[in-house]
């Protein structure tokens, strides 16, 4: 006996079984997925915050034992800055002081803690949350703590929080900043949403135009009825028309799924941070040069053993093993420095940016490490920078300012100067002068008319409007370069012969 299989049940089985296989995909896999990824994003994000936040009161430090100010100058400094060092999209995240008693030092939302011994303190689940914190400090210097708390500003909602803690031992002074779990699921699931929603939009068409095939097979099977004489070669037609849909159909389902995992793949690469994405751009070399290198030592290491415990190892395999060793151990040894190199320079830029003390600097080296942060946006183009500044000129300013000024000039290069040009040149000379120096920063892109030059420093004014341009990079320079700086700064340019900035500024240390 032959079962018919109805044509809606050859239609929408393939579509209930995307559905199903979908949502598992989500719920299943991907979800879990971003929450996971997100949580050491998160992690590593509060590790570098808790360093930047080390890195001001090391600062204040080194500004008492030179005798620039007392210890408690020193101090009272050091919390006022941390306590205004706010964060996160709603701008209520925050740092806390505690010292190894433990006491709380301060706290900017629990301030009826300030002062106070916190060894008997337990949040709701029992946890000694501040005693396990000098716990972490006295056995590593720094580390990842578990607890209940507060959710920022409201002392009404208790949540699980992750936070990582940093001793300052000079002073025995505990820094901590933290993330809600909450948060990161909240992430999480918006992430997945957006997906779904997409995703089942283009089921929802799918739906539509499979009911649209449904009725007008209804119709056809009405007028098969109607037209008994031509049932056979109408039945046929019928047929041909709907394995022709049901091909169609799975043709779509196809290309949806492809869709998909483009889209999951995309939400893994935007889960990536921006200052974030440029360390680990420059650092990715030399670290994956050393797991390499140590994974490499490890299949060594197992191999030799084997032949010890086998008894077949021959004195030239345990030397050609050492020689493996040293070469590998060097290896290791030599990218390992190189990375921390790295994150030290990466981390005083991000200093600078969020100080608005001035300090002394080299002025060349300083440059190197902005373009070292750039790197990412030079990948895969034909642009090039140069800089022609002398090794030895060190002077005391904001390098914070220049660390703006100059980015915006070489992204302004990048996004308007080198427009459908392939091969851009970037220069940054420096001439000192009688308690002053001029920066010329100049490229050879496509240049300004006298209208562009008159209006460049105008908020808002851009050319790219339609591309996103904010127009407020420009002004941005012009203020610091004026205001923070105490300088000017003078614009030439031409259409078709580039573009040169000179800013000059009064300096220390010329």
């Amino acid at each position: 006996m032959n079962f018919k299989v109805p044509v809606w049940v050859k239609i929408f089985m393939p579509i209930g079984i995307s559905i199903a296989l979908f949502l598992y995909i989500v719920f299943g896999i991907h979800l879990p997925d971003v929450e996971t990824r997100l949580l050491e994003q998160k992690k590593s994000q509060i590790y570098d915050l808790t360093q930047t936040a080390v890195d001001v009161i090391e600062h204040n430090y080194k500004m008492f034992k030179s005798g620039k100010m007392t210890e408690k100058e020193a101090q009272a400094l050091s919390v006022s800055i941390i306590s205004s060092m706010k964060f996160g999209p709603e701008g209520k995240d925050y740092y806390w002081i505690t010292n190894f008693q433990p006491k709380m030092i301060m706290h900017p939302y629990r301030t009826d803690l300030d002062g106070k011994m916190l060894d008997k303190f337990a949040d709701p689940s029992g946890n000694q949350l501040f005693n396990e914190m000098v716990k972490v400090v006295r056995k590593s210097g720094e580390g990842y703590v578990n607890y209940m708390w507060q959710w920022k500003d409201d002392p009404n909602n208790i949540v699980q929080k992750i936070s990582y803690v940093k001793a300052f031992p000079e002073w025995q002074w505990i820094v901590g900043t933290g993330i809600y779990i909450d948060d990161i699921k909240k992430e999480a699931s918006s992430q997945v949403q957006k997906l779904m929603f997409f995703t089942l939009m283009v089921f929802f068409f799918i739906l539509i135009l499979s009911g649209y095939t449904i009725i007008s097979g209804v119709e056809t099977n009405k007028e098969l009825m109607r037209r008994e004489s031509e049932l056979e070669q109408l039945n046929r037609e019928l047929e041909d028309r709907v394995e022709t849909r049901t091909k169609d159909l799975k043709n779509s389902l196809e290309n949806l799924k492809r869709t998909q995992n483009q889209l999951i793949e995309a939400e893994k690469m935007a889960s990536l941070g921006n200052l974030v994405a440029g360390v680990a751009h420059e650092i990715n070399t030399p670290v994956g040069i050393g797991v390499t290198t140590a994974t490499f030592l490890e299949d060594k290491l197992k191999t030799i053993t084997a032949a010890y415990q086998s008894g077949q190892m021959k004195k030239s395999d345990l030397d050609k093993f050492f020689e493996i060793a040293d070469q590998s151990l060097k290896g290791i040894t030599s990218n390992l420095m190189r990375a921390g190199t790295l994150v030290r320079s990466f981390k005083q830029v991000a200093v600078d940016q969020s100080s608005e003390h001035p300090r002394v600097f080299n002025v060349k080296n300083y440059f190197e490490d902005i373009l070292q942060s750039l790197g990412p946006r030079f990948k895969n183009t034909g642009h090039k920078v140069y800089l022609n500044i002398p090794d030895d000129v060190v002077i005391e300013s904001f390098p914070g300012a220049f660390m703006q000024i100059y980015t915006n000039l070489i992204m302004n290069s990048l996004i308007h100067g080198f427009d459908e040009i392939e091969n851009g040149v970037i220069e940054i000379s420096l001439e000192k002068g009688d308690g002053e120096i001029s920066i010329i920063y100049s490229d050879n892109g496509v240049g300004m008319d006298e209208d562009q030059q008159s209006r460049i420093f105008e908020p808002f004014y851009t050319t790219k409007r339609n591309a996103g341009g904010s127009g407020l990079g420009m002004n941005i320079v012009y203020n610091l370069v004026s205001r923070q700086l105490n300088g000017t700064i003078k614009t030439y340019s031409k259409p078709g012969q580039g573009t040169t900035f000179t800013i000059t500024m009064p300096v220390k240390g010329v």
